[in-house]
């Protein structure tokens, strides 16, 4: 049984305060959405279904095309909960993406992130999960990587991105004309770093603050117990090809098998065949 997609609160507050600042009345598309007022509250869960809806009726109320692009600001400064002190402060670019591929699960699972790499080249490559995003959403994803992974290197976003693939509908393309980054229209949302981006000493770095939010990060796997971080493992298991091992060693295991066998109780299925239905099911 795969984890049912969520946006997480602040998320959604940032999505309802964009909409009630281009004066849509927030109140009445919260209610046609099937969103309850006190789920935008603390540090929460809202199902993505019901937020691709309330997408749905910003649109159907007026919002422009443009309403995923002039996300961005307020995505950076209030809903990813300091994870962005967490990538601003790894070493390398390739340390900070890592650390946003692993820990992206708890603000959303809506979506799966990869980096991929052959031959010099590496993609940041995002996919659905379950369903396809509303492309506002794709929107501010597209924007919201490329500018921050600009920002975090110290360098014009055409210095990193050689290219970035869009998906039909989606709105972002002029946006990163203007940044200088080519696009074209694919299959899936895909970003093209430049050879040796990667390897880029982020000006940011600070280890001791870079340690400190990893321990803040890791420990929130464990908020509510062994089940949460359970939840994460079926994230990590469906959006890449880590081993197995390695998702047991992140979660605080000791042995695999111990993993393997609080696994099997809790979803009734070891790691590996849930991961093969994942597989069947994309």
């Amino acid at each position: 049984m795969l984890a049912a997609p969520f946006v997480s609160s602040a998320f959604t507050r940032t999505l309802v305060a964009h909409a009630q600042g281009c004066g849509l009345p927030v109140d009445l598309l919260l209610q046609r959405a099937g969103i309850e007022p006190a789920w935008l509250e603390g540090h929460g869960r809202v199902p993505a279904l019901l937020v691709e809806q309330f997408l749905a009726e910003c649109e159907a109320a007026g919002a422009g095309r443009d309403f995923g692009c002039e996300l961005v600001p307020g995505m950076a400064t209030h809903s990813l909960q300091g994870l962005n002190i967490l990538l601003d402060s790894a070493a390398t670019l390739r340390a900070s993406l890592e650390c946003f591929i692993c820990y992206l699960p708890l603000v959303t699972n809506c979506i799966r992130v990869s980096l991929e790499e052959d031959a010099g080249q590496a993609q940041l490559q995002v996919r659905r999960y379950q369903h396809q995003p509303h492309y506002y959403m794709l929107d501010a994803a597209a924007l919201s990587l490329v500018r921050n992974i600009a920002r975090r290197a110290g360098k014009p976003p055409a210095r990193l991105f050689s290219h970035v693939s869009l998906l039909a509908g989606q709105a972002a393309a002029p946006w990163l004309h203007g940044w200088g980054v080519a696009t074209s229209e694919g299959q899936w949302l895909n970003l093209q770093l430049t050879p040796q981006a990667l390897d880029l000493a982020l000006p940011g770095a600070n280890a001791f603050l870079h340690q400190s939010m990893l321990r803040q990060w890791q420990g929130a796997t464990d908020d509510g117990g062994r089940k949460d971080s359970l939840q994460l493992a079926r994230h990590w298991l469906s959006a890449g090809d880590q081993p197995i091992e390695r998702i047991a060693e992140r979660l605080g295991y000791r042995q695999p098998s111990n993993f393997i066998r609080a696994f099997r109780k809790q979803f009734g299925v070891t790691p590996k065949q849930f991961r093969l239905n994942a597989l069947q099911v994309m």
